[in-house]
């Protein structure tokens, strides 16, 4: 299952849950403890380390949280990352021939694309102020958070060509496969509906991480890259939330 059926099967699933109960849940007035799950999409830029070697980047993701009558938060959240701006690009130089171009097994030119894929997954805790929200079960929001970031240099070639010096395992030398630890904050913006149809959030993020290359030998350099990074970014968010909320109870028992 691909990524754009997972998400669709899970705003189905909860689409369908939050029609049947919305007439028994009081927003507006009640503070209410349940779970809700977030699709986000970000639009991220670079410090640090990270800044020589990526340009501004992409993000899509997903997160579980559950939300507590005292308006706490905690939860899960993974995301995708990519983007086309990749400044670190000299570690090919000695298998590409003028213009940077790759010799297929036929003997054709093949045109080498650089682009950035990466991977962040955390834990994190907060709170909803919801004394500053328009309703009981909304406002502004802090949220702290712990996990793990992966990201490397992803190489595209012509589709249709068999390149033998940048097939395979040949790519996990030159791909500066990085990772570590990251820690990060969130500010913003929690909306529900008092009608519960429309939720969304929206965020600003601060997030860094101390990484290290997590392959054993660049082939470029004929060394290890030992080297501790910190790879920090900035980012810009908003999301669709889908929030889960108990059925209340429909059995009535008569002694």
């Amino acid at each position: 299952m691909n990524l754009y059926r997972f998400l669709s099967f899970i705003l189905l699933s909860i689409a369908v849950n939050t029609a049947d109960i919305r007439a028994q849940v009081n927003v507006k007035d009640s503070v209410l403890k349940f779970t809700m799950v977030h699709v986000t999409a970000s639009l991220n830029t670079h410090q640090a380390d990270l800044r020589d070697r990526f340009g501004f980047f992409s993000g899509i993701g997903i997160s579980a949280l559950r939300k507590t009558k005292s308006s706490l938060l905690w939860g899960a959240s993974a995301e995708f990352l990519f983007g086309g701006q990749v400044k670190e690009r000299n570690m090919l130089d000695s298998i590409t021939v003028e213009d940077g171009f790759l010799v297929s097994t036929d003997g054709t030119l093949s045109d080498l694309r650089f682009n950035m894929r990466g991977l962040s997954a955390s834990v994190g805790i907060g709170k909803i102020f919801n004394r500053w929200g328009h309703n009981v079960n909304s406002g502004p929001f802090l949220f702290l958070k712990a996990g793990y970031l992966e990201h490397k240099i992803n190489f595209e070639t012509d589709r249709g060509t068999t390149v033998p010096s940048h097939e395979g395992d040949y790519n996990k030398g030159y791909d500066r496969l990085t990772g570590g630890i990251l820690s990060g904050a969130s500010l913003g913006y929690q909306y529900f509906s008092n009608n519960t149809l429309v939720n969304f959030f929206v965020k600003v993020d601060y997030q860094v991480a101390f990484t290290k290359n997590l392959r054993k030998w660049n082939f470029d350099s004929l060394v290890p890259d030992t080297k501790q990074r910190t790879d920090s970014w900035m980012s810009i968010s908003f999301g669709w939330t889908l929030p889960i909320y108990r059925k209340a109870a429909t059995d009535y028992f008569y002694f």
